[in-house]
């Protein structure tokens, strides 16, 4: 039998690599789910170059998430059922997580849901916008709705992103690759609707209207960079700095 100092030894890395994992997990439905609110932010500026970019930006998320999720549940599932076999054998003391509710996600996983309807609302209903004469107020106020309509539904795409992750995590009845795979198809399916609905058939008025909500990841992301940027300048003031001495 292995002595109780190594046994605790093992149980509590076994802990923390279960909690790192279920980290892990959490941080990439986040990453995906953030992914989404971006490209309805730029949907919300009436920016097609933006939406673009963080269609990119999704498809990357994505493409590196799905195989990363499904060797992270595997091997969560693994220490599971190690921590129950290790329990009802009697060489565990009971105190050890089974379950991921366990851990506390410090994110927005389970915070930032919203009631909204559930994902059947996400499906698109054709339908034609505009009588043969419109004012441009008119047709300003109908654009608007169909896009407010629009990234109202990637809004509730991304809060079921979180939730589908937080199932998979906790309760395991959720195939997470899959549900990313389709939170990409849904929101490609959306925004090319916006841009057949929204964007191409009036696009002088529609360039108009960008910059009417400029996106607040922008802002973060510029802030990220000048910091950056400091630290990359003071490094290379340092190295001066060495090579001159």
């Amino acid at each position: 039998m292995m002595p109780l100092g190594e046994e605790t030894d093992v149980h509590d890395a076994a802990r923390l690599r279960l909690r790192d994992l279920t980290q892990e997990v959490y941080d990439i439905g986040d990453e995906i789910a953030e992914a989404v609110d971006n490209v309805a932010a730029a949907m919300t500026d009436w920016d097609a170059e933006l939406v673009d970019d963080c269609m990119h930006e999704l498809a990357e998320s994505v493409e590196q998430g799905r195989p990363e999720v499904r060797q992270y549940l595997a091997e969560i599932n693994g220490l599971r059922q190690a921590f129950v076999s290790g329990v009802q054998s009697g060489t565990l003391s009971g105190t050890i997580p089974v379950s991921g509710d366990t851990f506390y996600h410090p994110g927005r996983t389970l915070a930032f849901l919203h009631p909204r309807q559930s994902l059947p609302e996400l499906e698109d209903r054709p339908r034609e916008l505009f009588g043969p004469v419109v004012s441009t107020a008119t047709l300003r106020t109908t654009l608007r709705r169909r896009n407010t309509e629009l990234t109202g539904q990637l809004a509730e795409l991304a809060e079921w992103v979180v939730a589908q992750t937080a199932e998979a995590v906790e309760h395991q009845t959720v195939l997470l690759p899959q549900a990313f795979a389709k939170t990409w198809t849904t929101t490609r399916h959306t925004v090319a609707t916006w841009k057949r609905e929204v964007i191409s058939d009036h696009p002088a008025l529609v360039a108009e209207m960008r910059g009417e909500a400029p996106p607040e990841f922008l802002a973060d992301r510029a802030r990220v960079e000048q910091v950056l940027a400091r630290v990359r300048a003071r490094n290379r003031d340092r190295r001066r700095r060495s090579v001159a001495g």
